[in-house]
């Protein structure tokens, strides 16, 4: 339940869902493992896995929900490798090259052909929705996963009104004043990793782990115009990340405080346990997200 990178969407409009409707809504994509000619599946599976029986949570004033994948393993290598020795074979006894819609055909059937005893890796994709501020926060650090998740919900819902959360900021430009300054939001420390980069495109990168960003040296870099394209930062002392240019917040971390708070729920109890974890980092989450957003507000652009 504890979220290591963000993806942050806002609904553009009140939201309010119920657990019944929306529980029917996620069972039309529940989700079905692979058929034998199925190189991946994706859909809705358990939000608490074995410890829970609904594909939704709803927890206070927060849905949680999780999504499954399931791909089959065919390493491009060894595929390439079987037509390259089929097109050896045919060009050697009918004495003729193989040209490459031949060759396409070959890769397609030989693709058929070794799909139902492929391998299968899986992985879970987790959500939720804050009910009260609009927040949609999905557990990647990858646009394209993220959305992934969101076009599933959206087929499941019918519709999905967000935006990404961040999207009307330059981000790059907020994170190069709080650095340059060491000037960072209220409530907000800036930490001791950060990326910097040039202008260009093609412009020099500058990586600094574990660094007084305040020392002399990095000033100069911002000075010479380089611009940071991720800080890290601290909230309250109850929550470190990454905020990065791009509106993705990567390499959470939650104090020992924080997490401790549920420390005396027993393991027996691990529903109640799954269910106050997540109450508890959603909610700081949230605020967090709150704190960041507000931050930016005076000079969002129009």
């Amino acid at each position: 339940m504890w979220f290591s990178n963000l993806i942050c969407y806002k609904f553009k409009q009140d939201i309010s869902y119920q657990q019944d409707e929306f529980e029917k809504a996620l069972e039309q994509d529940i989700f079905r493992p692979c058929g034998s000619q199925d190189l991946s599946s994706f859909g809705w599976t358990k939000a608490l896995g074995k410890h829970g029986q609904m594909l939704s949570h709803f927890s206070q004033k927060s849905i949680l929900i999780c999504a499954k994948r399931e791909e089959k393993v065919l390493p491009a290598a060894v595929i390439n490798e079987l037509v390259a020795e089929k097109v050896e074979q045919i060009e050697a006894e009918e004495n003729r090259p193989v040209k490459k819609k031949e060759k396409d055909e070959i890769k397609e059937n030989l693709l058929h052909s070794l799909l139902p005893q492929a391998f299968k890796k899986s992985s879970l994709q987790f959500a939720f929705i804050d009910l009260e501020k609009g927040w949609l926060v999905v557990n990647s650090g990858s646009f394209n996963k993220a959305e992934e998740l969101l076009a599933l919900l959206r087929k499941s819902l019918g519709s999905l009104p967000v935006v990404p959360a961040f999207v009307n900021f330059d981000l790059g430009l907020f994170l190069t004043d709080w650095l340059s300054k060491m000037a960072p939001p209220a409530g907000f420390e800036i930490g001791l990793d950060a990326d910097l980069q040039e202008p260009d495109e093609n412009g020099a990168q500058v990586k600094l782990k574990q660094h007084d960003l305040s020392s002399d040296e990095v000033q100069k870099h911002l000075e010479n115009g380089k611009q940071v394209t991720k800080l890290a930062l601290d909230w309250n002392e109850r929550i470190k990340f990454m905020l990065v240019e791009d509106g993705s917040i990567k390499r959470i971390s939650y104090s020992e405080v924080l997490k401790d708070e549920n420390a005396d729920i027993p393991k027996e109890d691990m529903l109640v346990k799954l269910d106050a974890d997540f109450m508890l980092a959603s909610e700081e989450l949230k605020l967090m997200l709150e704190d960041l957003l507000s931050s930016l507000g005076e000079t969002e652009e129009e």
